[in-house]
């Protein structure tokens, strides 16, 4: 009990030091350390939703992680993604927390290719903070802007603004969404091989940088793992795909608190 009481302390000042924290999801990063601001994935809508320009059918998807192990710290959501011609539009709702503290948010984004190798998106996300035990709850709109260039066949660059106005949370919380400003690259060495690197930085808080890699044996298998600081985490994943279906598997390691598992579900329509 103590333990886990423990790791409920730890988990919220770390988690939720500030409402409406931009944290990344998706089983598929879960397993590359997070870093993936030039992928094309339906998860794009929670890092970079530029990357949804990139997708070619339409994707719907689930994910559910536990922190640490723990249940009061689990945070599970849903996203779909529908191309339109040229562009994108994405929707995802996602929930973190328990009935002491939780956090929401649904986001709606429209990703367009402004040419074989450019992409850029704009997402409007609706975030919620509630504290249980009537000590009230706010809520915000924030804005995001992405971006993805292709600069050679094996190497893309990406760059995402979250909440570039300053949102503030206001009633009893009284304080701004973060602001973030993230950059990052993939190379991709073959068709079997990608690397990717992000750096962020939170205009009030040290910067945060994220390696992986991913690797693609044969048509099935995807095996990724990834290293990312603030605080230091190393990431471990796997990912199968059964014709339209992706399974995806994935474990963050810090330390000092323990494991964060991570399961992924998407299916691409036809």
């Amino acid at each position: 009990m103590r333990s886990t009481f423990t790791a409920l302390c730890f988990g919220i000042a770390q988690l939720a030091l500030a409402g409406g924290e931009d944290l990344p999801v998706g089983a598929r990063f879960a397993g590359m350390g997070y870093a993936g601001l030039t992928a094309a994935d339906l998860w794009s809508l929670r890092l970079n939703p530029a990357g949804l320009a990139g997708l070619e059918k339409p994707t719907a998807g689930a994910f559910y992680q536990s922190h640490y192990l723990t249940k009061d710290l689990s945070h599970q959501g849903l996203a779909v993604a529908i191309p339109l011609g040229k562009g994108t539009l994405g929707i995802a709702a996602d929930r973190f927390g328990y009935n002491l503290y939780n956090e929401s948010k649904v986001s709606a984004a429209y990703a367009m290719r402004l040419g074989d190798g450019l992409r850029a998106a704009v997402q409007l996300d609706y975030l919620g903070v509630r504290l249980g035990e009537n000590y009230g709850s706010s809520s915000a709109i924030a804005a995001e802007f992405g971006v993805q260039a292709k600069l050679t066949e094996a190497l893309w660059i990406g760059a995402h603004v979250y909440n570039p106005t300053r949102a503030l949370l206001g009633g009893p919380y009284d304080e701004r969404i973060p602001t973030l400003l993230r950059a990052g690259l993939g190379y991709t060495f073959s068709k079997k091989l990608l690397m990717t690197l992000d750096a962020e930085k939170d205009i009030d808080r040290q910067e945060r940088f994220r390696i992986g890699m991913e690797y693609h044996p044969n048509e099935v298998l995807y095996l990724r793992t990834g290293i990312s600081t603030g605080p230091v985490q190393g990431h471990f994943g796997a990912g199968f795909r059964f014709k339209q279906l992706d399974i995806d598997l994935a474990v963050s390691v810090r330390s000092q608190l323990g494991a964060t598992p991570v399961l992924g579900l998407n299916y691409r329509f036809k």
